[in-house]
């Protein structure tokens, strides 16, 4: 290499070093994102739960419900959390709540404002049978579709407020099981949660 070629490689890197690091920021981004895309893990292998209250332990919570579920391919457990007395409840109920929570626990004291027909499954004669029979069932315009929860099975994990509060499965879930928009009857992480903390 001749001393022309090593003054300019010398000039070029000198006025032209932030252009290589800023693509090389941008293409580790890009990759970051494919890579995200592509091993994206399947919505039945992850669990999202919104609490209407706060949840005091998430790691608790995630660690023991992979242990309890690992038999049907949990790999991941998410909480949403807003307290009802604050301004932003009704927003964060809404917009991640129902379109991302398998599980959303909502105070009794929200539900009649709420349309629950339209983002919760509707607990048929079938299902009830099969999953929550001789649970305390919320019906709204004589439809079933929460189970009271069991507020002493969660109490290490979560402060929920001081009244009956209710489980209800979104009707958009792929933990549903049979009930899902893609039915698969192994896939029912979100029928089993309700079942276990129900009461």
């Amino acid at each position: 290499m001749n001393s022309i070629k090593k003054n300019r490689i010398k000039n070029n890197m000198r006025y032209m070093w932030p252009v290589y690091l800023v693509s090389a920021v941008v293409i580790a981004i890009i990759l970051n994102v494919i890579f995200g895309i592509v091993h994206k893990l399947p919505a039945y292998k992850t669990l999202t739960i919104f609490v209407s209250g706060e949840v005091t332990d998430s790691k608790g919570l995630q660690k023991d419900l992979l242990e309890k579920y690992q038999d049907k391919e949990l790999k991941s457990v998410t909480t949403i959390s807003a307290k009802p007395n604050e301004g932003h409840y009704n927003t964060k109920l809404t917009v991640p709540g129902y379109s991302s929570a398998d599980v959303l626990i909502i105070p009794i004291s929200k539900l009649n404002n709420l349309d629950i027909g339209y983002f919760a499954l509707d607990l048929k004669d079938e299902l009830i049978t099969s999953f929550y029979s001789g649970y305390t069932l919320y019906s709204q315009k004589e439809v079933n579709y929460g189970i009271k929860i069991n507020k002493e099975l969660v109490k290490s994990y979560m402060n929920l407020p001081n009244e009956d509060c209710y489980m209800f499965l979104n009707g958009g879930s792929q933990n549903i099981g049979e009930y899902a928009n893609k039915p698969n009857k192994d896939h029912d992480l979100a029928l089993q949660l309700v079942k276990d903390w129900g009461i």
